[in-house]
């Protein structure tokens, strides 16, 4: 977690403390740890990695959140410093500079296969873009809220739904995973007109991101809401709507989305008013299959999450949905089995009408295809060993890469193909024939590969 830091944003539903970075208050849990570390970035880092040694985990591999604020409107020496303080922490050694210490991170014995920076979408343009790829962000989430204008001026955002589609539309021309944070019950809206945004979210090409987190608007001590609220300006939703309305919600939620979180990491003490149920998601999905509802997201139909609820696990095959975003076309490869249980996942972004920013940083001179995510379920499996009962490491992420691979030179005619990749997963991608250009690993298509035998039957949709 970053240090407190004035935001550039007036939001009246953001707490607000000196102690701690705008949006969370001073017992949050990642600002409860920040604050035993001085916020020191690397101490932060040494910290989780004991915890969760501690707890069992392998951590050959680790995925980086960048919390706090609008990180990216931070003084830039102070991004660059904290970013390189997290990579020297996992590489337990000082660097110089920050490329030397991604580059001692590609070997390290804690890998950083994923970094992702919470941002705001006017904090989100072509320098924001150009310093993510530097710290080697693969991930990036957005403070989308609502897609209603009205309201983003009544709860004073500072910005509104042009800004959404520009970052959105821009992030994905340069290959980053785009997550949205989301609020239902914002002051303005209803129930209804909240399903209507949430719909439109996935019916227009604009905007369909790849992960949502859900966030039911609260009234949390010292934000501006809190005074609303006690002077009868705003009423949040009841529990049993907020309910209905995430229930709702999750049922229109596409294949290729993932919905990572639904409630907010904030302490009950500090919420007036507004659901207090930190378990949110569990109530949910009992009230879900009590009435025989189902979500069809990705986090609620991976391989380990159903392994260990008790799922007869099929074997998978290989599926694939085509459908349009702004300026691009996606293509979402996937191991499933006949219940839809998943083993792995490729994002693959076909730039139809590249910007002209991105052509020029493009890794090279035909920036047009891009690999935004690949990833393997299951349980974590270290570096170099497989395990029985896990997906990991048993060749579908390779499988999944020939196959993306195919579809872009024999689909697209495109000559290569790009990665955004984790750093410490560059040594994964140079393994398939992918070298490092920029921020990319990159590989040189053959016109004339030997066909794929296992990737012969796909079962197609399109969108």
């Amino acid at each position: 977690m970053a240090k407190p830091f004035p935001c550039p944003g007036k939001c009246v539903y953001c707490p607000s403390s000196p102690e701690a970075p705008k949006s969370y208050t001073i017992e949050s849990p990642a600002v409860l740890r920040a604050r035993k570390c001085n916020f020191e970035p690397g101490l932060q880092v040494k910290f989780r990695l004991k915890t969760l040694a501690d707890m069992g985990h392998a951590l050959d591999k680790v995925e980086l959140i960048i919390m706090g604020g609008t990180f990216l409107a931070y003084p830039q020496e102070y991004q660059y410093q904290f970013v390189k303080d997290c990579y020297d922490a996992l590489n337990d050694i000082p660097s110089a500079n920050l490329e030397e210490a991604k580059k001692l991170n590609e070997t390290a014995e804690h890998r950083c296969v994923g970094l992702c920076i919470e941002t705001r979408p006017d904090f989100c343009g072509e320098k924001e873009v150009e310093r993510m790829l530097d710290f080697g962000t693969t991930r990036v989430e957005i403070g989308v809220q609502t897609l209603d204008d009205d309201i983003h001026l009544l709860t004073k955002r500072g910005h509104g739904v042009a800004e959404v589609i520009s970052a959105t539309r821009l992030l994905r021309d340069y290959g980053f995973k785009v997550y949205y944070h989301w609020m239902p019950g914002l002051p303005g809206s209803t129930p209804e007109h909240d399903l209507e945004l949430s719909q439109r979210l996935f019916d227009d090409e604009y905007f369909r991101p790849d992960g949502l987190k859900l966030y039911p608007t609260l009234v949390v001590v010292g934000s501006e809401l809190e005074s609303w609220y006690r002077g009868g300006r705003y009423q949040p939703y009841s529990d049993e709507e907020m309910i209905a309305l995430l229930m709702d919600i999750k049922t229109l939620i596409p294949k290729y989305v993932r919905i990572p979180r639904l409630m907010r990491d904030i302490p009950s003490k500090f919420i007036i008013a507004g659901s207090k149920d930190l378990a949110l998601r569990g109530t949910i999905r009992k009230r879900m299959s009590h009435v025989g509802s189902q979500c069809r997201c990705i986090r609620c139909r991976e391989y380990g999450h159903r392994l260990r609820d008790g799922w007869m696990i099929g074997e998978p095959r290989l599926l694939r949905l085509d459908y349009e975003t702004y300026g691009g076309k996606e293509i979402f490869l996937s191991y499933e089995d006949a219940n839809e249980t998943l083993f792995g996942l490729l994002r693959l972004r076909i730039n139809t009408n590249p910007t002209k920013s991105q052509i020029l940083w493009g890794p090279h001179d035909n920036s047009k295809a891009f690999i935004r995510e690949l990833h393997v379920f299951g349980a974590e499996v270290p570096l170099g060993e497989k395990q029985e009962q896990a997906a990991q490491h048993h060749g579908l992420g390779a499988k999944l890469l020939q196959e993306a691979e195919r579809v872009a030179r024999e689909e697209f005619k495109v000559d290569s193909l790009s990665v955004l990749s984790g750093v410490g997963a560059r040594e994964y991608y140079r393994s398939l024939g992918y070298n490092l250009k920029g921020a990319y690993m990159v590989k040189e298509l053959s016109p004339h590969p030997e066909a794929n035998s296992d990737n012969a039957h796909i079962a197609g949709a399109r969108l």
